[in-house]
């Protein structure tokens, strides 16, 4: 039934039986309307419309005759701050992925609690500590226990003698997280002071994940540059009445930040910022606590090459490297893509590995970033955060 029904909605458009126009050759990337979902997918890529005729999974290829770097090693040791996997990868083919790709060190955010981290320990960090850095989370479930904060505190101090090198806070602290009353727990609920203090005096970094993409508090409508990722992704959509304010939800991280300024933050996949740089550059010059990842935000990047060289040179010092992937990982690799992003200057390149644009329909462009710089981004600027944690 969609099919007949995208069928007739296409010949009225190019008939001007819908819009009363007379063009002959109107492309239409998608489709209007989001109940006709199936219509703007049918495998893997998009349909176009043009011309009275349709052409499903639409790739064209660029005729630009410019210059192409594949690069399967980064020039300098990289440390991936921004890593997810569970404990039952083969170690020594880690380590064998690692080295491929010139990987030294991989921080596994996914450490968890309880059993769950005492097995990442026993199975990485016992392995081989100088290759495989955990950081533990905290189990929110527990949240309405009297000196919850302070439980938790404990918890960081035990975790820390075993190994534990940081502290990784999923998006679901200030978006969906409950206590007992149905409301939602900020980020900057006053239980978790003593938690980011006590990461502070522990020397373990803060890596949090604070909101999403602009895309994903936006209407799901045709305006929406990441429609198709949502479409794909429902559950990514945080748009309604029923979820905080994205500003507000940065700006809930942005006071942790300001009252904790002995405890190093760093804000995943850019601080969820990397759609205005600007602005980012203004929370990094506000407070020197705060430092950002590049992981899952290159897509964003490299679509404004200016803006992001300018960006990394200037903040050089505050800018990790990661991947939200693990070396090895089969499923949307990144490595070769980032090192490409970073290294070189070529243009109009797949920020992605995959069948289909993951993102939004578009390329990127390489930031050919200073040999001084790159070192800084690869390694350094981690290994000086983790240096006597």
């Amino acid at each position: 039934m969609w099919k007949s029904i995208c069928q007739m909605i296409g010949t009225a458009l190019f008939a001007g039986r819908l819009f009363r126009i007379g063009l002959t050759n109107l492309v239409i990337f998608g489709v209007l309307l989001g109940a006709l979902s199936s219509c703007s997918r049918q495998g893997a890529g998009i349909v176009v419309y043009g011309g009275g005729q349709k052409v499903r999974d639409y790739r064209p290829v660029p005729a630009l005759v410019t210059e192409s770097h594949l690069i399967f090693k980064p020039k300098y040791p990289v440390f991936d701050v921004h890593c997810h996997f569970g404990v039952d990868l083969d170690v020594q083919q880690l380590i064998e992925a690692m080295d491929e790709r010139g990987v030294r060190t991989i921080v596994n955010l996914n450490g968890g609690w309880g059993d769950l981290l005492d097995r990442n320990l026993s199975r990485y960090h016992a392995f081989d500590s100088d290759r495989f850095v955990i950081f533990c989370n905290l189990d929110f479930s527990r949240i309405d226990e009297p000196g919850y904060g302070e439980t938790m505190a404990q918890f960081l101090t035990e975790a820390h003698a075993k190994g534990v090198r940081g502290l990784k806070i999923f998006k679901n602290l200030g978006l969906t997280v409950r206590d007992r009353s149905g409301k939602l727990v900020s980020v900057d609920d006053p239980r978790l002071d003593s938690v980011w203090a006590r990461a502070g005096q522990l020397k373990m970094p803060v890596l949090i994940h604070t909101a999403d993409p602009v895309a994903f508090f936006d209407p799901v409508d045709r305006f929406n540059e990441r429609w198709m990722q949502l479409k794909r992704h429902p559950n990514w959509s945080f748009q309604g009445s029923q979820y905080p304010d994205r500003v507000e939800l940065l700006e809930q991280r942005n006071r942790v930040i300001a009252r904790h300024e002995k405890t190093t933050f760093i804000g995943a996949h850019m601080g969820n910022s990397a759609e205005s740089l600007k602005s980012l550059g203004l929370l990094l010059a506000k407070y020197p606590n705060f430092h950002v990842d590049i992981s899952g935000r290159v897509a964003e990047l490299g679509r404004q090459p200016y803006s992001s060289r300018k960006f990394f040179i200037r903040f050089q010092d505050r800018i990790l490297f990661g991947t939200d992937r693990y070396p090895g990982r089969l499923q949307q690799p990144r490595y070769r893509i980032y090192y490409r992003f970073l290294e070189t200057l070529d243009e109009y390149f797949d920020y992605y590995d995959h069948p289909f644009p993951p993102a939004g329909e578009w390329k990127i462009y390489g930031i050919g970033l200073p040999d001084d710089v790159l070192k800084k981004i690869y390694y350094e600027n981690a290994n000086q955060i983790f240096v006597g944690n």
